[in-house]
């Protein structure tokens, strides 16, 4: 007669997670873990805990038996705990079995917005009040999009994705993450001729805004909220460059941009919407081609201001090409979820008729002339003066020279129109060289910045052949004060001092392959000094893969390179210098996207570089 069989331990789960927020709201709910005998006899076991904050229940027993694991904040402080809770079951198979146990104890959030939306305010100045930290030590490598080698390999190894600044609120750091999934052309770049692969569904990703916290010196992803939004269709207008997501934070809640040109208003502790915010909840639309098109802007009174475009269905042929948009909107949501929306119709009232074949036809997407309906440039971020003015950039749905910056009264009612065409030609100072064209693309972010003296800064593309555009300064009426000759993709810092006021922009030759510096001019767009990025192993140098710097209270301006470095410059010289105050690599960059950096509250510095965000300091 054979031996009975031995008891036989077996628990349903051998690893746990728990969360909760200090000091808001109870302890994590209990977990339960099934203990059975999987073998004969009988099982009695005993559970012990290694860590004051975790308990099992009951402690001890005779199988079957449910164990009810609890985390309890008790004294801790934020902190990232593992504790493990060992059963014994005396003369039984698989004992002792360990469950082990994760216990995040998240501060409370904060509510002190530093570094809130593109550009910083809503003047898009990237201009902070307390001193930037050195490029010394890389505190932090979190990677925000993993899909970043599969893009890459779609585009000969460039990355043609637009980012959104890493947001700063106290110790708290917000910023977009990707997930679900990226489909790979076979064989790569596929997507060039149609294919239903890389960027043409890249509406397979979810955009999602995350919470990350410094917790002693790891910064800790909290949460991570899950948008419906998708970007609009490739097509003629994009050429595989992905549009951005960008949230803004106001009103004590984080602002996420959502799916039919909706926004989802975000609660800080565990990352729920409280509201879903629909403009358009009372205008005929279809809300699946219809999106919303760059960045979100918060004034100082707490409303939010952002562009929506709705598109033809992409199943009548290519939105972009093949019909004109069928609306354009600037929208206001005001911090009690009120929301009022103008069209670019009503913005830009003298621009050509949509059905008009009187475009300049060389910047014409297609081949008739047609103008096509005013719309926003698809990655621009309104700016907001202090006197309230909105300031936009709206361009033809087929044509990218029939483009103006506009500005709007705070009623969304027209201020001024300004048409790339319009301003004066070289003869007299201010002016455009008369071969040029000014134009703007989808595939830029550059946003309007707002002056101290109450002008305005615009970035657009012309026709000169060398990719570099000119930057716009227009006075507060909206007449051409100053240009100078570099543009593409890039919103300009401002640095104010001794009563006058600087600009830093980056400042790339491209057709010449450098060289590469970043400049800064004076209120007249006059260079004050250039930075000379230089490499032993390159002889002009990398391009600055910037597209919003950031200054610091003492002038240092913070940019991000394709050599994959973070350079510190300083005031204090003329001319074209090649020494920074610090630097410091930080991942291979060649190819990588043009990205804005953020500074916190305590001077840290967070940049990106391939899909990764890194946190940098002294």
């Amino acid at each position: 007669m054979p031996p009975p069989n031995p008891p036989s331990l077996s628990l349903s789960q051998a690893s746990l997670s728990f969360s909760a927020t200090q000091g808001i709201g109870p302890n994590p709910s209990p977990i339960s873990v099934n203990l059975s005998n999987v073998g004969g006899g009988t099982l009695t076991f005993t559970a012990s805990s290694d860590s004051p904050w975790l308990t099992a229940s009951p402690a001890s027993g005779t199988a079957p038996q449910t164990l009810q694991i609890s985390a309890a904040a008790g004294s801790l402080g934020p902190s990232v705990n593992t504790g493990h809770i060992t059963v014994t079951a005396p003369g039984a198979l698989g004992s002792p079995a360990t469950i082990t146990v994760s216990f995040l104890l998240a501060p409370a959030p904060s509510n002190a917005p530093f570094w809130a939306q593109w550009g910083n305010s809503s003047q898009h100045t990237g201009l902070v009040g307390v001193a930037g930290q050195g490029a010394v030590h890389k505190l932090a490598d979190i990677i925000y999009d993993p899909f970043v080698p599969q893009e890459k390999a779609e585009t000969s190894g460039d990355l043609l994705v637009h980012y959104q600044v890493p947001i700063v609120d106290g110790n708290d750091v917000y910023m977009m993450t990707k997930t679900g999934t990226y489909n790979s052309c076979n064989p790569h770049g596929a997507w060039v001729n149609g294919t239903a692969c890389g960027p043409n569904t890249w509406n397979t990703m979810i955009w999602n805004e995350a919470r990350f916290s410094w917790i002693g010196n790891q910064l800790v992803n909290i949460w991570a909220f899950q948008s419906d939004w998708k970007p609009e269709p490739n097509g003629s207008a994009f050429f595989g460059w992905e549009p951005v997501f960008h949230p803004a934070d106001a009103n004590g809640f984080i602002y996420v941009p959502g799916a039919g040109g909706t926004l989802w208003k975000v609660e800080k502790v565990n990352g729920t919407a409280v509201s879903h915010i629909n403009p358009f909840s009372g205008i005929s639309i279809n809300a699946q081609t219809t999106f919303v098109a760059g960045p979100l802007t918060a004034d100082a009174q707490g409303n939010i201001y952002y562009n929506v475009v709705e598109l033809a269905d992409p199943s009548g042929g290519d939105p972009w090409v093949v019909n004109d948009i069928l609306g354009a909107w600037l929208v206001r949501v005001a911090s009690n979820d009120a929301s009022s929306v103008v069209t670019y119709s009503t913005l830009v009232p003298n621009a050509p008729a949509a059905t008009l074949t009187t475009c300049l036809l060389v910047f014409s997407i297609r081949n008739d002339g047609l103008c096509g309906s005013q719309r926003p440039g698809i990655n621009i971020a309104p700016a907001v003066a202090p006197d309230g003015t909105i300031y936009v950039a709206s361009v033809a749905h087929f044509n990218a020279a029939q483009a103006y910056i506009v500005a709007v009264n705070s009623n969304l009612t027209p201020k001024w129109v300004a048409s790339l065409q319009s301003f004066p030609v070289c003869g007299a100072a201010p002016c455009i060289n008369p071969s040029l064209t000014l134009f703007i693309v989808d595939q830029a972010s550059s946003s309007p910045t707002v002056l101290p003296d109450g002008s305005i800064l615009f970035g657009v593309l012309s026709n000169d052949g060398t990719s570099r555009g000119q930057l716009l300064k227009l006075n507060s009426l909206g007449n051409l004060a100053a240009t100078f000759d570099f543009g593409w993709d890039s919103t300009p810092a401002v640095y104010p001092h001794g009563g006058t006021y600087s600009v830093v922009i980056k400042d790339n030759h491209y057709a010449t392959n450098g060289p590469y510096y970043i400049t800064q001019l004076d209120p007249n767009l006059q260079i004050e000094w250039q930075f000379q990025n230089t490499n032993p192993n390159l002889p002009n140098g990398f391009e600055w893969c910037i597209n919003m710097p950031a200054v610091d209270a003492n002038g240092s301006v913070y940019v991000n390179s394709e050599d994959g470095s973070i350079y510190v410059l300083p005031q204090g010289h003329t001319g074209i210098f090649t020494q920074p105050s610090s630097s410091l690599f930080l991942n291979s960059a060649v190819g990588a996207a043009y990205t804005p950096l953020s500074i916190g509250p305590d001077g840290k510095l967070y940049t990106q570089n391939n899909g990764h965000l890194f946190a940098v300091g002294n």
